[in-house]
């Protein structure tokens, strides 16, 4: 009997058909459906059981500098908040669509600005001007400096990945496979480039990666496509991922997870299928390897490192896909991408444990699980699906699903600062 993995149930979603309550109802079908696939599979949970942390000895450990709510987190919505961290403060947006400037020192609040809106994605922009996105398929700008919106702009359906800036513009990828460039001071749509999307997706989509004149994005059917910024034409699209099995759940094959540029070298991976290096001037595989993740991957100057979706932490030879090293420990906890902070790779898990591993061999340096409690005693939530980000030489910010921020800091064991 074919079965669903639990993580099938948060991630699935239906191709976007708006104004019809023949939608809804097919919506709330599929997941009626995988809960009784589910359900009827309970026999073989077992073999999805997060891995059991063990105790190691390590000259290093990781702790809290600071911790802030941020307001309203993801809780049980998958929905990715990442923070903006500039210089001095972090910018992060709640789900209810508060906008909370900390100061990254000691992690008091600065100020709070109110969208009165359910946001869908986290916040993007730089120095000059702050992005969110909507659940009502809006996408809002703020000014950095006067803290004041300057636009608001309505796309064709949610916005689940950050907006990215190029140049003068705003580039926005909807849940409907549109992508769009955003007149980045009026917030005035350009042009538009539509997809056909397949009938069930994993619930995410990627950021575009944008260089060399080109604009990059993964698609939902497995295809990697570089489009003109100036006009939105293609200007190559080659399949990363071809879908097999008999079922729409086996076909899956969306490249959900950010990909990574490096020189003129495009790296990327998709949801069972393919990871794999493209030279990005002709559009062509230098290699790839069968690999599947929805979180994406990154890189150094030699290897690419990533999060599988079995919660194997995988280190491979960024010039040939070999495998360097592989570590298994962390199996079916549901981990972020891979972060790197020095010699060191971080990742989050479903229950809040922040892991670091060494970049070279695997082996583990440190653990520490974030938890917040309320005043009865119940935790909130504190699982991590936003990568881990790195600020300074040895500090990482971390926000949970409950939307509490933490700063991390990493410390020898004879270190009394």
């Amino acid at each position: 009997m074919f079965c669903l993995k639990r993580t099938s149930l948060t991630i699935l979603k239906e191709k976007p058909v708006y104004n019809s309550n023949r939608s809804v109802f097919h919506r709330y079908l599929i997941i009626l459906i995988a809960s009784l696939l589910i359900s009827a599979c309970a026999d073989d949970d077992n073999l999805d059981q997060p891995a059991e942390l063990f105790p190691f000895d390590s000259d290093y450990y990781l702790d809290v500098t600071w911790h802030q709510s941020s307001g309203v987190g993801a809780e049980e919505q998958y929905v990715f908040l990442q923070p903006l961290i500039l210089e001095n403060i972090a910018i992060t947006v709640s789900r209810n669509g508060v906008i909370s400037i900390i100061n990254l020192k000691n992690g008091d609040f600065e100020q709070s600005i109110e969208l009165n809106s359910v946001i869908s994605a986290g916040i993007g922009g730089n120095e000059e001007v702050w992005l969110v996105a909507t659940r009502d398929a809006y996408v809002i700008a703020v000014d950095a400096k006067t803290r004041m919106e300057r636009w608001r702009t309505r796309v064709s359906s949610e916005v689940l990945a950050r907006p990215v800036i190029y140049q003068d513009m705003v580039v926005v990828r909807t849940v409907d496979g549109k992508i769009l460039s955003l007149d980045r001071q009026s917030g005035k749509i350009r042009w538009q480039y539509q997809r056909a999307i397949p009938d069930l997706t994993l619930r995410g989509t990627s950021e575009p990666v944008i260089s060399r004149d080109k604009i990059f994005a993964g698609l939902a059917d497995g295809r990697l496509i570089a489009i003109s910024p100036d006009n939105g034409e293609v200007i190559w699209d080659i399949a990363l991922a071809v879908p097999t099995g008999r079922s729409e759940i086996q076909r899956l094959i969306d490249i959900d997870g950010d990909a990574e540029l490096y020189g003129r070298v495009l790296y990327v991976a998709s949801f069972q299928g393919r990871v794999a290096a493209i030279d990005v001037e002709r559009g062509q595989f230098l290699w790839a390897r069968d690999f599947s993740t929805h979180t994406g991957i990154i890189l150094d100057d030699k290897v690419l490192y990533s999060s599988d979706d079995n919660g194997h932490i995988w280190a491979l030879d960024r010039l040939n896909g070999a495998t360097i090293w592989k570590q298994d420990k962390l199996a079916h906890r549901k981990l972020t991408r891979p972060t790197i902070i020095g010699d060191y790779l971080a990742v989050g898990d479903f229950e809040g444990y922040v892991h670091l591993l060494s970049r070279y061999d695997g082996h583990f340096i440190a653990r520490y699980q974030l938890g917040q409690f309320d005043d009865l005693g119940w935790e909130l939530g504190t699982g991590i699906i936003v990568p881990p980000i790195v600020k300074g030489k040895d500090r990482l910010v971390v926000v949970t699903r409950g939307g509490i921020v933490y700063v991390l800091a990493l410390r020898e064991r004879n270190d009394n600062f």
